[in-house]
């Protein structure tokens, strides 16, 4: 008897608890108002919001009148400096072996490029001392600059001697140094002391040694004629005819 009166006392508060049909109907009219409503499309702005929206539009206008004013400046970019590939921290970069132009004889040469020689040399053969007005004391010497090509007769004033210590002799050997201009590239010129010796065995009739480098020139040992060939400006620097004497242009005023 207890059990059947506490199921009639749940099922009368369950039934309490449903929704009438009234608000279920109040409830259904509030939520097809409300799609109407979001179907209908935005409502007008508000006059605070046209405000906003016409104070944009000026601003904008204000941009576009300064970008057509500099039209560059809004499409510039900054590029990146060119790095030469022949320099390096001021320096001048240079390879192993060099294409370089020798005054005289105003000829383009294959020169090696070595730091751990002091001097630079220069391949001679048949030297010959002998004297211009009476005082001065020049050489002639023949160099050959391939195995191909005639070899050229250069006159120069000796500037000094060296003792050339040689694996074959016992005692040194007096050599004699003579100053000839060196042009590299476009932009490499000095005027480079040689020592005149016999390098028809070597593969490069010309070497440059550390006094050619003067602490401005970086040797890159895995590359070679970085430089193009120097092309002379001057006709006194064009080349010779094969066979002809020429002698260095710096000529000491007596």
């Amino acid at each position: 008897m207890r059990v059947l009166l506490l199921l009639v006392i749940v099922c009368l508060n369950g039934c309490s608890l449903w929704p009438s049909q009234e608000h279920r109907g109040l409830t259904t009219q509030s939520i097809e108002a409300l799609l109407a409503k979001q179907c209908q499309g935005p409502t007008e702005p508000s006059a605070n919001d046209q405000q906003q929206l016409a104070a944009l539009q000026r601003i904008q206008t204000q941009l576009d009148m300064l970008t057509a004013a500099t039209p560059g400046f809004t499409n510039s970019v900054c590029s990146e400096p060119a790095k030469s590939h022949h320099e390096y921290e001021g320096k001048v970069i240079v390879g192993a072996n060099e294409w370089i132009y020798l005054s005289p004889p105003g000829h383009h040469y294959q020169a090696r490029v070595d730091s751990g020689a002091a001097t630079s040399s220069l391949s001679a053969m048949d030297i010959e001392y002998f004297e211009r007005n009476g005082k001065k004391r020049w050489v002639r010497f023949r160099l050959q600059h391939d195995d191909e090509a005639e070899a050229i007769t250069v006159e120069a004033k000796v500037v000094r001697h060296v003792l050339i210590r040689q694996a074959s002799s016992p005692e040194p050997e007096r050599r004699p140094v003579v100053s000839l201009t060196v042009n590299m590239g476009q932009d490499l010129r000095y005027d480079t002391e040689f020592t005149l010796t016999d390098r028809s065995q070597m593969a490069y009739p010309i070497l440059l040694g550390r006094e050619f480098l003067r602490d401005v020139i970086l040797i890159d040992v895995s590359r070679q004629f970085i430089h193009p060939k120097y092309i002379p400006q001057d006709s006194a620097q064009l080349l010779l005819p094969k066979g002809k004497t020429t002698q260095v242009l710096h000529t000491v005023m007596n």
